[in-house]
């Protein structure tokens, strides 16, 4: 008898072990809805679900550059500077989408409405915003006219010329970027608050941030283009690094914990201020100048290569949010603009540049503005 009764227990132990054993996506869950670790006297933590949200942004992207080049030996010895700019931007983006989230992880996707930003635009983003670190991917591409002007002297002198030029040929920005943030106070200063449904600053509390970026863009101009703009590069490359850190706060004038599952009217409001200069230490420039023959077909191509100088450059952003009830409202706004800046590493005879040209270097900057309404119902 007390054999068969070690047996069953002994069945009955290792039955409910199985039966306690997470699946995978238990275990997904489990990920996904995990409590983050907080002082919970000044940051609040909604109980994990799903959310869906409707959002609008604002948004605008663009690339300027800036050849400056000097001619030592133009009139009776005397220098002539120059410079010959280039430009491809957009105009202001619209769009419109939905928003899903369960848990610390959401998906958007969104249209462009109303007039076109440029004639051809397209873009995907990918963001994770924790408690103590998150990161943000995003690509775009833009096709427009490309934009190119050219003066040489000063305005006034005999020797004065500028032209301005936008061929019909069109010409493409590309741009992938990713970035990165840790917090220091994590457990008390809730980064996502102003930004995400998943976090509640309860009392105002700030912190400082470290963050990391890596960007890549190009601007490619067709030959075609090129070849009506009469400039002295045709394409531009450029890849940049950089570190640094600033300080974020979130000011909450208003706050009330819920009293009930469906409790009613303002619980909170958070305004966001979040400052972050970087350093680009790396700032890798590639350009490319075509050749052609008489009748205008191109034959080849010149590519230059340098390490720009490192240059200071920001990231910044500012939100507010409000909940009543299952509602959130959040209005954000993020910059972004990073710089270069070359010496004198391009050899005017490795662009095949007129032998009085001896002088070039480049400077110009990517820039991205973004500013979202996003409204969400949490079930």
């Amino acid at each position: 008898m007390k054999k068969h009764l070690i047996i069953f227990v002994l069945f009955c132990t290792v039955g409910s072990l199985q039966a306690q054993k997470p699946t995978f996506w238990n275990r997904v869950n489990n990920l996904l809805t995990k409590p983050a670790n907080v002082d919970s006297t000044r940051v609040y933590q909604p109980t994990a679900g799903f959310s869906l949200g409707v959002f609008s942004t604002l948004q605008k992207s663009g690339f300027d550059v800036n050849a400056d080049f000097r001619i030592d030996d133009y009139m009776d010895g005397l220098p002539l500077e120059g410079v010959s700019n280039y430009s491809l931007s957009e105009k202001l983006c619209k769009k419109v989408g939905l928003e899903v989230d369960y848990g610390n992880f959401g998906f958007g996707y969104s249209l462009e409405v109303g007039p076109r930003s440029a004639n051809k635009r397209s873009g995907i983003g990918f963001s994770y915003m924790g408690k103590s670190f998150g990161a943000r991917i995003n690509y775009y591409k833009i096709t427009n006219p490309f934009v190119t002007g050219l003066t040489v002297g000063n305005e006034g002198d005999d020797n004065f010329f500028h032209y301005d030029f936008s061929p019909d040929e069109e010409a493409t920005l590309k741009s992938f970027s990713i970035d990165g943030y840790y917090v220091f106070n994590n457990k008390r200063f809730a980064y996502p608050a102003a930004y995400k449904r998943g976090l509640v600053q309860r009392r105002t509390t700030g912190s400082w941030l470290l963050t990391a970026r890596y960007m890549q863009g190009d601007l490619y101009n067709s030959p075609e283009a090129a070849w009506d703009t009469y400039n002295m590069v045709d394409c531009f490359a450029t890849m940049q690094a950089s570190v640094g850190g600033g300080y974020s706060v979130n000011f909450v004038p208003w706050h009330r914990d819920p009293t009930g599952p469906r409790d009613a009217g303002l619980r909170n409001l958070t305004i966001n201020l979040t400052a972050m200069p970087v350093l680009t230490a790396f700032n890798y420039l590639k350009t490319i100048s075509y050749e052609y023959d008489d009748a205008g077909n191109k034959t080849g191509e010149t590519i230059s290569k340098a390490y720009c100088y490192p240059m200071p450059n920001y990231i910044g952003s500012a939100a507010v949010s409000m909940t009543f009830g299952h509602i959130y409202f959040s209005a954000q706004f993020t910059y972004n603009t990073f710089y270069f800046r070359s010496n004198n590493a391009f050899n005017a005879k490795h662009l095949e540049l007129p032998d009085y040209v001896d002088y070039l270097s480049y400077r110009g900057n990517f820039y991205d503005w973004l500013l979202k309404g996003l409204l969400v119902y949490s079930f």
